[in-house]
Parts: structure tokens; sequence; C-alpha cells
């Protein structure tokens, strides 16, 4: 049966290549006659044949790639008219098609398919359509920090004693000539040379950590093109150019201001291609050991054989992935949770979490764990169609799509650890144990009935109509969801009882007593916290520790 499936996989695979080699064969027939449009629609339908069939075969690292690529098409297609980006979008396209290929072989060869090792081409593809990177937001929203501080220096013999701001100004233009000469190609490491002065004297003028920091980084990527540690390809160019943007924002905003919304996601995608380039200078080496980029990001001498062989992430970055993950679902699921309590009644407030969805998808995407990705963008869909008014936001629709993030999360682990593991080995579980899990299930089905007659007591409590034997009995009934929690090992909840213990015995007094504004509100927030991560555990889930 084994045998049957493989030379099934097989008989599809060289059905996949060659659609691709057709596809390709469009594409290029179109470079010879730009006015034939039907030659990109060619191109477009088949990518889109191979995106189907990947998706069904789940090598979805590929299936992404084409998605990406068939974007491109279209893209060039919507262009034609105008001749828009026609080149640059050409170059990265037909890279795409040398490179999806030869991945396609490798996995079906029982290589790990994983879209990470694809990420620099997936940024192209979508640097020319002039799209998010798949680096922004995603993958490298990782709260990476350095704790490099500015040391500003004194002006030298001659300079002016000019305000960041004075210096952001005078050397923009050259900046900017700088830019252009380098992406036109003319006087590559004239220009080069121009862009480095200007972010060294930026970094060395800057006198708080964002501004520092970001013309630090750039610096460095600066020195690894000089050294043709990095390509020049669409991304780069992109991120340089959006340096340009970051000195006029520092000259208009001042420094103060600017420092306190800084570009982090156009710093993340920067120290990506730090991470990745293939040399060792004094700053990117700086760079990398400043931001700890060796933990998360191959960058020694093998990184291209390590691409080769398509290996797995570090565990540090799947568990720092993961960590980001979980954190951006569990934001939308907080805003999903205030919005039903107050009404539903203005749809245009869940926006944000739209796009913060979309962000968590393409995450998704580059590790290849295309069925939690389906999984969110089906529901990262109904929640666009709620902010746009053609879906009704009831309460039922709401918490269904939270359902759908949390069962998201729920799987997330597994599919990390399975992408770290060798492809052949098992996903080493712990023996069950029954008894135990009775014994838990016991004792959180007691903790939480204590916990419903403690928020009777305080309720009865705080309208002063709590009897003496209620107030009598409170402290025993905290000591014994205490101690439960204990007995279960649950140390940080046992540590948020003694916290509201505490609190609460400012609340459980006979007679009525005045409390400061919202006192009563935060309390209550703590306690149904706490139930609510007990009913998490009693439903059978991990340890949302992270709550």
């Amino acid at each position: 049966m084994a045998e049957v499936a493989s030379q099934t996989v097989d008989l599809v695979g060289r059905e996949v290549s060659a659609t691709l080699a057709e596809a390709r064969g469009a594409l290029e027939s179109y470079v010879e006659q730009p006015d034939n449009a039907q030659l990109l629609e060619t191109c477009a339908q088949q990518l889109h044949q191979v995106q189907g069939v990947l998706r069904l075969l789940e090598i979805y690292g590929a299936a992404l790639l084409a998605e990406e690529m068939e974007h491109v098409a279209q893209y060039l297609l919507a262009t034609h008219a105008e001749r828009k980006s026609q080149a640059e979008s050409l170059d990265a396209l037909m890279r795409a098609m040398v490179q999806l290929p030869s991945y396609l072989e490798r996995v079906l060869a029982g290589g790990r398919d994983l879209a990470l090792v694809l990420l620099p081409l997936l940024n192209d593809l979508r640097a020319v359509r002039g799209n998010a990177l798949l680096s922004e937001g995603t993958l490298l929203l990782l709260n990476l920090r350095s704790d490099q501080q500015p040391q500003p220096q004194a002006a030298s013999p001659g300079e002016p004693a000019l305000t960041v701001e004075q210096w952001a100004r005078r050397v923009r233009a050259r900046y900017q000539m700088g830019l252009i000469g380098w992406i036109r190609g003319e006087r590559v490491e004239q220009n080069l040379q121009t862009l480095a002065a200007v972010a060294a004297k930026l970094e060395q003028v800057a006198t708080r950590q964002p501004v520092f920091q970001l013309w630090w980084v750039i610096g460095a990527i600066i020195e690894a093109l000089q050294e043709s540690g990095l390509e020049s390809g669409q991304s780069v160019k992109r991120l340089l150019g959006l340096g340009d943007r970051e000195i006029r924002r520092l000259y208009e905003q001042g420094e103060a201001r600017y420092s306190q919304s800084p570009p982090v996601e156009l710093l993340n995608n920067l120290l990506y291609y730090v991470g990745r380039a293939e040399c060792a200078g004094p700053r990117v080496s700086a760079v990398r050991t400043s931001f700890r980029l060796r933990e998360l990001l191959p960058v020694d001498e093998s990184i291209e054989q390590e691409r080769e062989n398509l290996s797995a992430p570090s565990v540090k970055l799947m568990q720092t992935v993961a960590a980001a993950i979980r954190e951006d679902l569990s934001k939308v699921k907080d805003v999903l949770d205030i919005f039903v309590r107050r009404g539903a009644a203005q749809p245009q407030e869940l926006s944000p979490q739209v796009e913060l969805l979309r962000k968590i998808g393409d995450t998704l995407g580059v590790l290849g764990l295309g069925e939690l990705r389906a999984s969110v963008q089906s529901e990262t869909e109904r929640l666009r169609k709620i902010v746009e008014g053609t879906l009704k936001a009831d309460e039922s629709t709401l918490v269904e799509i939270a359902a759908a993030l949390i069962g998201v999360e729920d799987k997330l682990d597994d599919s990390l650890v399975g992408m770290i593991l060798p492809k052949d080995a098992q996903v080493p579980r712990a023996a069950e144990d029954t008894e135990f899990q009775q014994v838990q299930a016991a004792v959180l089905r007691e903790c939480i009935v204590n916990l419903a007659r403690i928020k009777d007591a305080i309720t009865q409590s705080v309208g002063g109509t709590l009897d003496a034997a209620g107030l009598d009995s409170w402290p025993d009934l905290m000591r014994g969801l205490k101690a439960g929690l204990l007995l279960l090992g649950k140390a940080r909840a046992v540590e948020v009882i003694e916290a509201i213990t505490v609190q609460l015995k400012r609340v459980m007094q006979p007679g009525i007593h005045v409390l400061p504004p919202g006192y009563i509100d935060r309390l209550a927030d703590a306690i149904v916290s706490v139930e609510y991560y007990m009913e998490t555990l009693q439903a059978g889930r991990s340890d949302p520790w992270y709550m």
C-alpha cells in the first residue's frame, strides 16, 4: 500500500513539474513578446493549478511559493499596459520558477517541507508588488532587543554643532542620491560608501536608542552589501528605501517624539537580513551578537548547506515564534471578548484584528503549517465580513471565531515540535496517567465550586447582606482553593489566589464600606481569570501558562 502511495506521489510530482515547465515557458515567451498578455494569463493559470495540487499533497511551503508567484503574474497582468516594475517583477518571478521545481524535488525525495528557507525569495515576490514582506510582523516580530545604547560623539573640528534633526535634514539629499545610484546599478561601490557615511553620521549623533539602533543596523546591512555578503534583491532595496522615509520623519517629528513610535517592523526586517548575511564584518558581527541573532537564525559559514538540506530552524526560534503567535492570538480573543461585552455595536472596531490575524496566517504559512494557516484565514475572512457589515456581528459567530482560534492554539505546540524533530522520528508523548487525570478532574471540579461560592459571598458582602456564617466561611473556601492548586502543582495560580485573598480581606467585612473606584471591577477580573484558567485545565487543554 505504501509503495502504491509513493508511486502516486511520484506521478503527481512529475505532472506538477511538467505544469511548472509550461508556466516557465509561457513566462520566457512573454519576455520576448511583451505585448502578448495572453502568455501571462497562461502562466498565471498554470501556477494556480500547481498551487491547488500542492495543497492537496500538503506540501504547504511549495504551495505558498506558488501562491506568491501567481500573485506576481496577476500583478504583471494588471500593470501590463503601463509596464510598471516589469523588469523587477519578471526577475523575481523567473528566479522563483527556477527554485520551486528544485525545492519540490527535494521534498518529494524525503526532504523537509519548510517555507522558512524560501523566505528571502518570498519577500522579493511581495516587494515587487509593494506588499508587506512576510518577515514583517510575522516571524521576526519576536521582541528582538539589544541593550546597546547610543554614544553620541562631539562634532569633529570644522564641523558645525548641529542637532540630530538638523543633521537628518542635511544628509537626506546625500542618502537619496546614493540610494538611487545604487538601485540603478551606477557606481555601486561609491554609492554604497555614500549610504554608509550617512548611516554612520546618524548613528554617531543619535542621543536616543531607537534612532541609534535603526542606523546602526542599516549600517550593518550596507557593510554586508559592500562585502558581497548579501544580495541586493528587491526586498533589501525596499528596506533601504524606507530608510529615507525615516530620515524625513526624524527631522519632521524631532528625535524625542520619533522615539515614542520607532519603526519596529522595519528594524525586524533589517535584522533578518543581517542574520542571513554571509559575511562577518565588524558591524554585522556586533549587531548579531547584540541582538542574539545566532540563537534564532543560522548565520555561520554552513548556512548555504543548511538551506540545501532544508534544515529545521532552531528550537529557540520555534519557542519564540510560538510565544509570539500565542500572544497575538490572545490579543484577538481579548478584543473579541470585550467587543461582545460592550454589545457588539461598532464592528469597525475589529478592523485591526483582521490585519493581526492576516499576519498570524502569514507566519503559519512561512512555517509550513498549512492546515493551521487555512483555519486562521477562514476566520480572518469571517471577521473581515463582520467589519464590512456583510456578516452580522452576533455573539454566536464571534464565539465560533474565538473557538477556532483556541483550536489553532491547541495544535500549535505539536505542529512545531513535529517540525523540529527528524522526519522519521515520533513525537515523544508522556504515558497517560489515568489515575492522576481523574484526581485532577475531581480537584478542579471542587475548586470551581468553591470559587462560585466565594463569588456569591462577595456579591452579598458588597451589597451589605452577607451574614455571619458567610463572613466566617470564605477564608476556609480560599484555603481549600489554594490547597487544591498546590496539589496540582500550579504554583503561579497559587500566587494569584494568595493575592486575591489579601484583597478580599478589605471587602469581606461586616456592614457597608466604601472602596476605591474600580476596585471591585479589578478584583472581579482577577477571580474570573482564575476561574477561566481552571476551566481550561478541566477541558483537557495543555497548561495555559501564558494566561
